[in-house]
């Protein structure tokens, strides 16, 4: 990716999608625990409005905190193969199909649900607001999939008592898939499949705010190809 985007931006930043569970509409005071969150719910029994209960009640858990508690003997890149093949594919024998049940048994016991795929997810609105008012931008651009589709919008559309954002003109996803902000110089997207954010930004924008400040993630490095969580020799390269 740093060759990708060598000379028009500085560093790229992998910001990952946050597991999530989601606080009980009305919580008493006897509640602790588990119990002051919502069971979850299959996909087929989610509210119209399940979005924008996440957005409103949802609360962040890190890959991080994860990872420690399910297998904090086993190394990031096979622990994060696995989240990742499993919130967007499934199990997989390539990432450990025992490794990847003693997740979905933490999720289980925890309420807790699998970072989601595709797009901005609803978890991560209130961060993105937060992010980009560091950079004293009126308006930005946001982009659907294949980039058919944009509108110009106020970071305020992200905040958390707002909404879930949609570009409902898309042709697929009415999800932003895109975040453009040509000064100082911030570019987010989002892929089919992934789990993860990829931010692109100069060292002007850098000087005013930092991403891991606001996700949870890391830099790329020379080695950092698109598909973030692939092992590098998982698919030929041209590099």
């Amino acid at each position: 990716m740093l060759t990708w985007w060598e000379g028009i931006y500085d560093q790229v930043f992998v910001a990952l999608h946050p597991f999530y569970r989601i606080r009980k509409a009305k919580t008493l005071a006897s509640l602790a625990g588990k119990e002051f969150y919502e069971d979850v719910l299959p996909y087929d029994d989610r509210p119209e409005n399940f979005s924008d209960m996440i957005k409103s009640r949802g609360e962040a858990v890190s890959w991080a905190a994860v990872h420690q508690a399910v297998a904090p003997d086993l190394p990031r890149g096979k622990v994060y193969l696995a989240i990742w093949l499993l919130a967007c594919i499934g199990y997989q024998d390539r990432a450990g199909i025992d490794l990847q049940k003693r997740l979905t048994a933490y999720c289980k016991e925890n309420r807790l649900y699998l970072p989601e795929d595709d797009g901005l997810t609803a978890i991560l609105e209130p961060v993105v607001q937060e992010f980009l008012s560091c950079f004293g931008c009126a308006q930005v651009t946001a982009w659907d999939e294949f980039r058919h589709h944009s509108d110009t919008v106020t970071p305020s559309v992200f905040r958390k008592a707002e909404p879930c954002y949609l570009l409902t003109q898309s042709i697929t996803s009415a999800a932003v898939w895109g975040l453009h902000l040509p000064d100082p110089g911030i570019l987010m997207t989002w892929s089919l499949d992934g789990t993860e954010a990829i931010i692109a930004m100069t060292n002007k924008a850098l000087q005013m705010a930092r991403p891991e400040d606001f996700f949870e993630g890391w830099y790329a490095d020379e080695g950092t190809y698109a598909d973030v969580f692939n092992p590098s020799g998982f698919l030929p390269r041209d590099q």
